[in-house]
């Protein structure tokens, strides 16, 4: 008969994806992990797991065993979580997701409304926001990085397309008769950024402006709401994600200073979720709304 800490373990290393960083999950030592592994391997009657040179690959035992207990696992470690801080813990909503604010105020919540998931929501960078994925903390992430571990499926859902940005002011007063006229006119002029790595801009100025990045950057907010904030308050000019400007551009707050979608590569973002947790009911139901027309 299988042990519930025997299925815990075998939950980590399945998303882990090895033993080492399971068993430092589960604050045991690699032997013990090891020795859990192989009552499981004896209860079950097969392998859950073959190892290879990239970690803990799962068979397809593994794989239904693992379809099998993961949520239950899950909601079970809310409970005891809420029991030692002195109190109980209901049972989780059905998908803890993850993505960064902007995006999932644009892109995300319009396809949720359309769904009866229930979802608690954890707004993060891409870095922790995978990072949370891999350790079991989320269900499913957004994010515009392909994350690289093995443990993690990513299922393309979208491009983010680029815009050049400024208020109508400063569109009033320009003029752009070719690319080279814009770099000219963009020379010396105020910038906000959500960075100051700047990776889309400075590939940009040299490709198309045929200048380095020659601006002014006045203003770095790592939020894109924030620096479209800026766009409209007339602290400079922006290269935006077009789902972050739509509603500014609407309302003529802002205006596109010169068409730029052609000429700077889309961006695509993603929904992550562990390997072999499609079927599960809650994650599928999110694919699902996520294959159809937005």
């Amino acid at each position: 008969m299988a042990r519930p800490d025997w299925l815990r373990t075998f939950v980590a290393v399945y998303r882990a994806g090895s033993v080492t960083d399971a068993a430092r999950l589960r604050g045991l030592s690699q032997p013990a992990a090891s020795q859990q592994l192989a009552g499981l391997e004896r209860a079950v009657g097969a392998a859950p797991f073959v190892r290879g040179p990239e970690g803990m690959t799962p068979t397809e035992r593994g794989r239904s065993l693992y379809g099998e207990v993961c949520s239950a696992l899950d909601q079970l470690e809310v409970v005891l979580a809420g029991l030692d801080a002195g109190r109980v813990t209901r049972a989780r909503p059905a998908l803890r997701l993850g993505s960064s604010a902007e995006l999932f105020s644009a892109e995300v919540l319009p396809r949720l409304a359309a769904s009866a998931l229930s979802v608690v929501a954890h707004l993060a960078d891409d870095a922790e926001l995978v990072a949370r994925l891999e350790h079991g903390d989320l269900d499913v992430v957004f994010t515009s990085a392909t994350p690289s571990r093995r443990s993690i499926t990513a299922q393309h859902v979208g491009d983010k397309r680029f815009m050049l940005v400024g208020t109508p002011q400063q569109a009033s007063e320009a003029g752009f008769g070719s690319l080279g006229h814009l770099g000219d006119w963009l020379t010396g002029k105020d910038w906000v950024a959500y960075s100051l790595e700047l990776p889309v801009t400075r590939r940009f100025w040299p490709s198309h402006l045929d200048r380095p990045f020659s601006a002014n950057l006045r203003l770095v907010a790592p939020d894109l709401r924030a620096v479209l904030g800026a766009v409209i308050c007339g602290l400079g000019v922006s290269m935006l994600p077009s789902f972050v400007c739509a509603g500014a551009l609407a309302d003529g707050q802002i205006v596109e200073l010169h068409p730029i979608a052609d000429l700077v590569a889309p961006e695509p973002w993603s929904v992550c979720f562990r390997q072999g947790e499609a079927s599960r009911p809650d994650v599928a139901a999110l694919l699902d709304a996520f294959s159809q027309p937005g």
